[in-house]
């Protein structure tokens, strides 16, 4: 009896041993691997059946958990979150300079209805208009310029002039290269000084008795704009045989024109 007692105890201690085995391997197996990480374990309620898969803490003998990348996404229109790209400004148009385009609208060879009015003295030019009118034929009695070219340095000399425009909008200036246009019968200042007369060759004026501004003191009438002849001078502004009208003169157009005057003497 002795014998089977033992042996029964034997197998119990085996069938125990066995049992323990196996407790250790389903606690290897969930990665518990001591008292403590086993009481966390059995207080953790276990997960219902409709739940996602449990989280299973690396084990030797599983791979460790990897989190799902993120991934973003841009930010809906409503969340106001994030970097938003503002678009461009549109670069701004400048205001039209309307006396500008008015003399940018001048090409050479146009001719002006405009003078020098001698209110600027004989040191500067005083313009009858602020802007360039429309051009008018250069065989119309109202032309008193032409344009010989615009936006470069203006050639000097008699009857010769210019005319430029700065504008505060762009900062640009344009230049109008000027010649006087000569009409017979028509009248222009003079500076007189004795028997010797400056001709205002870039005036005009009305043909009337009246007063000049300063230092003009003459109204000069035009008798005659003839082609020059070599060695022009008044003596060539001659009318008739025998004609002793006192003539001031004076050659235009690089001396190729010449322009005879006399003192107005009208009411």
């Amino acid at each position: 009896m002795a014998g089977a007692s033992d042996d029964h105890r034997t197998a119990r201690l085996w069938a125990l041993a066995g049992g323990i085995a196996s407790l250790l391997s389903i606690l290897t197996w969930l990665g518990v691997s001591n008292a403590a990480e086993l009481k966390d374990l059995l207080a953790d309620p276990s997960p219902s059946s409709s739940s996602a898969s449990p989280y299973m803490p690396p084990s030797p003998s599983r791979a460790p958990y990897t989190p799902p990348p993120t991934v973003d996404t841009p930010d809906g229109p409503d969340t106001g979150e994030g970097d938003t790209e503002e678009p461009d400004p549109e670069p701004s148009t400048p205001t039209p300079d309307p006396t500008e385009e008015a003399f940018k609208a001048i090409s050479p060879g146009h001719c002006l209805a405009v003078y020098d009015t001698g209110r600027g003295g004989t040191t500067s030019i005083d313009w009858s208009a602020d802007v360039p009118p429309d051009p008018v034929s250069c065989a119309d009695g109202r032309a008193q310029v032409q344009v010989t070219a615009t936006n470069r340095a203006c050639p000097t000399g008699y009857g010769k002039s210019y005319w430029s425009y700065r504008s505060a909008t762009t900062g640009d200036t344009t230049q109008l290269c000027l010649s006087r246009v000569y009409h017979a019968t028509y009248c222009m200042l003079g500076q007189q000084s004795g028997d010797a007369i400056s001709l205002g060759l870039m005036t005009a004026v009305a043909c009337r008795r009246e007063p000049v501004p300063a230092p003009y003191n003459q109204i000069m009438h035009i008798t005659g704009v003839y082609r020059a002849p070599a060695g022009a001078n008044a003596n060539h502004c001659l009318r008739v045989a025998g004609d002793r009208t006192r003539y001031w003169a004076a050659l235009v157009d690089d001396g190729a024109t010449l322009v005879c005057t006399t003192i107005y003497q009208g009411g």
